[in-house]
């Protein structure tokens, strides 16, 4: 089968399924899913590589970026634990500010690699039967609804047809 999707639903169904455990399903199928994630990978990790660089060349517009970060963490937690604050590494002004810039940097980041999330790319594999797709699920019990729709919606088979609306039926009115 040939699927065309979307740089960013082969990285959430990359990830999802090179986390998953196969335990339930038939041999075959673990094979399926394993050639499945095999395709996806090479696409996911290109993205990630993408998106690993673009923040890299960017922190460097905000000064002390690889100093700052972890100081704005450490006082994230104390405020989210009521910790005593004045262990701080850093006081409120130096935080607002850095987190300012942290936000024009995500956004930048976001924007640099959005082209290559929408990118659509076409993949060829055996696809998975509804009953393999279940036995998926039953091996994954940790899966959310949301996992099972990003995986499903690419590797199953997609019945071509509809079922038929009923004719009404044609009887006898009492």
């Amino acid at each position: 089968m040939k699927k065309v999707i979307k740089t960013s639903e082969a990285l959430t169904a990359y990830n999802i399924l090179n986390n998953a455990k196969y335990g339930s399903m038939e041999d075959g199928d673990k094979i399926k899913v394993w050639k499945v994630t095999r395709a996806l990978k090479p696409i996911a990790t290109k993205f990630e590589e993408d998106n690993k660089d673009a923040a890299e060349k960017f922190k460097a517009d905000i000064k002390d970026f690889d100093i700052l970060l972890p100081k704005a963490q450490e006082y994230e937690n104390l405020m989210r634990t009521n910790g005593d604050m004045s262990k701080s590494p850093i006081g409120a002004a130096e935080y607002d500010a850095f987190i300012k810039e942290f936000k024009k940097y995500n956004e930048l980041v976001g924007k640099a690699v959005e082209e290559f999330a929408k990118k659509e790319v076409e993949l060829s594999f055996e696809p998975l039967s509804e009953d393999a797709i279940c036995k998926l699920m039953a091996s994954n019990t940790d899966w959310k609804m949301a996992q099972v729709m990003a995986i499903s919606d690419i590797v199953c088979e997609v019945a071509d047809t509809a079922p038929a609306e009923e004719e009404p039926k044609k009887g006898k009115k009492k």
